[in-house]
């Protein structure tokens, strides 16, 4: 239950917040068992060590699943958009017989096949010597043949295949030649409580690419926890409950943080008037915020109300959604660099790569995922300007950006001003390590699931 009271308030840790009270064991909204990750500080040497980089190179992203992308983003045969993740490239194609995933190497010279970050062809020529690979991966040319002794080229190197598995849309890629787990394994229970969501219907309607000064989990921690919001993101506690959270540790260091929009914040002393952010709430619903004559506290219930039969009726609610899904968000997080903040009109993707050569930078990689309708109301925080076509037709060009620029929305641009300050507040001296609370508990699993990969015992 949530306090009368804020400022007289108490936590257990053990038993934690739940979103819905009533639900039951099997129901979307259940509450799962708390694990005790320990109290221990987690040391800043992990945010800037090259040495602790290069073991997380070779005992994390060479061994786990990493989502490379989406299967909507190559539909035709020939299609193919490159992943890279740290110094390794990969090509994902649509080929006659389905998607496929190779090493985006040249095996004459070692230069990259492809530079894009898509394209569409029936062969892959690299631009050096033009040697040519089939887009199953066969070999098709080598200049001059007759130039190369039979011993260099008798094997007709194919490219190098690359583990893949495809699950809700998304097209996932192991660079271990055989995967200690499968993805369904690996993935756990997210699937079966991500399947009412129809991830698979889904499509881009924007994407951008940005580089931080900072170290991946730097920015990664951020995005597991809503503890900062009150202080950096203060203009949306109007609408937004940012104490009364339910935290869910899952199998495998994944985990989710289910939070209730259209409701105040507790740490707000008007918990009654119908401000500015819930009347936003209302009109986004498609409801009129001066006809309302509720509560500030009635205001969500009032949403769902309204938003489930519209969506119904419109053939955009699906069985096993929660009434709360039709307001709140449910973030999840998929092991090791992924999160999704999700809605039934689809999700903010965020991906943290790391870079290859500078432990203090990443790539930040954002997307918005949504169900392909042409009058689409992304929650306002997902940045998608005004005029994006939602509709599928046309999947919108990559954005690079540098680190400053516009065009994350200004809730993520406001984390990227603070999270490279963060990282150079971890070279500090004084500084003796992480000391998570239990708003932070994801962060806490998340790292101890890292290190069970640094320790091998993952």
């Amino acid at each position: 239950m949530k306090f009368r009271n804020f400022s007289e308030r108490e936590y257990d840790h053990e038993t934690g917040w739940r979103i819905n009270p009533d639900a039951g064991e099997n129901e979307p909204e259940r509450k799962f068992p708390y694990i005790d990750n320990g109290t221990g500080l987690i040391d800043a040497g992990r945010y800037h060590d090259p040495g602790f980089a290069q073991a997380e190179w070779e005992r994390l992203w060479a061994r786990v699943w990493l989502i490379a992308g989406r299967a909507s983003d190559i539909p035709n045969v020939g299609d193919w958009f490159r992943f890279d993740i740290g110094n390794q490239s990969v090509i994902v194609v649509r080929a006659d017989d389905g998607i496929r995933a190779f090493h985006n190497v040249c095996h004459h010279r070692g230069n990259r096949l492809v530079m894009a970050d898509f394209g569409h062809g029936e062969h892959f020529t690299c631009a050096f010597h033009s040697w040519q690979w089939n887009i199953d991966g066969s070999l098709n040319r080598i200049t001059d043949r007759d130039t190369f002794r039979d011993a260099i080229v008798c094997d007709e190197p194919p490219l190098s295949p690359v583990a893949l598995d495809q699950w809700g849309g998304f097209v996932f890629i192991n660079l271990d030649p055989a995967p200690s787990q499968h993805l369904t394994d690996y993935l756990g229970a997210l699937p079966a409580q991500l399947a009412p969501f129809h991830f698979e219907d889904m499509v881009v309607v924007k994407d951008v690419e940005t580089r931080w000064p900072a170290n991946w989990k730097v920015a990664l921690d951020a995005f597991l926890e809503s503890y900062h919001v009150h202080s950096i993101h203060a203009e949306i506690l109007p609408f937004y409950d940012d104490y009364h959270q339910q935290w869910d540790l899952l199998e495998n260091g994944m985990s989710r943080m289910l939070m209730e929009f259209a409701t105040v914040s507790p740490r707000l002393e008007d918990q009654e008037t119908i401000n500015d952010g819930l009347k936003m709430m209302l009109a986004d619903a498609g409801m009129d915020p001066d006809a309302f004559t509720g509560t500030a506290g009635q205001v969500r219930k009032a949403i769902q109300q309204h938003k489930v039969p519209a969506y119904a009726k419109a053939g955009k609610w699906f069985d096993g959604l929660t009434e709360n899904q039709a307001t709140d968000d449910w973030a999840y997080f998929i092991f090791p660099n992924v999160t999704l903040n999700i809605h039934p009109e689809g999700f903010l993707f965020q991906r943290f790569r790391p870079d290859p050569r500078d432990p203090e930078r990443f790539v930040y990689d954002v997307q918005v995922i949504l169900q392909p309708v042409d009058d689409a109301k992304p929650p306002v925080y997902m940045g998608v300007e005004d005029g994006t076509d939602c509709s599928g037709r046309t999947r919108p060009e990559r954005q690079h950006i540098r680190h400053g620029e516009p065009g994350l929305g200004f809730v993520l641009e406001q984390d990227s001003m603070l999270v490279p300050v963060v990282q150079q507040g971890l070279r500090s001296r004084a500084f003796k390590g992480m000391r998570f609370s239990e708003q932070e508990q994801r962060l806490r699993h998340f790292h101890r699931e890292l290190d069970r990969y640094i320790a091998g015992e993952k």
